[in-house]
């Protein structure tokens, strides 16, 4: 789970000093176009930094400096393109794909695996969390090695009810235990490490992903 880990700390690292001034990743999902709040090409470049196109100063996902564009073909899932600042300062519109892939066309993300989910409709927040919005509908999807697994489509209501049934077995595995741990040692308290997880569930929880509850 270290790439969990890393991955969610930085999320959270990114919550707790601009929420205001984050802007999630896009994502193509059967030619519909969605926010999507998932970074994964973070991990890419953790491995590869030398390909980052611009420096990320403070290793928060807010300065990241890049806007990348995943989609779903053919039952397999792509960085369809990135884009960086170009002459307009306030828009991410010059394409660095070709810095990727020397074809220049998208690439095949098979480092990626873990459950996501994709918030349909109106943004709404609560209180002043601009960060996590709520969504009337969404898709929660399985991805195994960068192809898509099983999907399933829930309401708000649903997917609390999935969460709450993820959360509370999820909190009788030692994973549980060594995450928590993992979180207070970065600093969270038991309460926000708790509320942390639960925000995170289908992350964490993979392993359990839609069986029967």
């Amino acid at each position: 789970m270290k790439y969990c880990y890393f991955f969610i700390l930085i999320l959270f690292c990114t919550y707790t000093q601009a929420q205001k001034k984050y802007e999630p990743e896009q994502i193509n999902w059967r030619g519909t176009v969605y926010p999507y709040r998932y970074h994964h090409m973070e991990q890419y470049f953790r491995y590869h930094p030398e390909k980052r196109p611009v420096p990320n100063i403070d290793t928060t996902i807010i300065n990241r400096n890049y806007l990348a564009v995943f989609e779903v073909n053919d039952n397999k899932f792509y960085l369809q393109n990135m884009y960086i600042q170009g002459k307009n300062k306030n828009i991410k519109d010059l394409s660095v794909l070709h810095e990727l892939s020397s074809k220049n066309e998208p690439m095949f993300l098979s480092w990626v695996s873990g459950l996501f989910d994709i918030g349909m409709g109106t943004e709404k927040f609560a209180g002043n969390d601009t960060l996590m919005p709520i969504y009337d509908h969404y898709i929660v999807f399985e991805i195994n090695k960068g192809h898509i697994g099983r999907t399933e489509n829930f309401t708000y209501n649903q997917l609390k009810l999935f969460k709450d049934y993820q959360y509370r077995r999820f909190k009788e595995s030692p994973d549980y235990r060594r995450l928590s741990r993992r979180l207070l040692y970065n600093g969270m308290n038991e309460s926000e490490a708790s509320s942390h997880i639960y925000e995170f569930i289908l992350f964490y929880s993979k392993s359990n992903f839609l069986k029967k509850y």
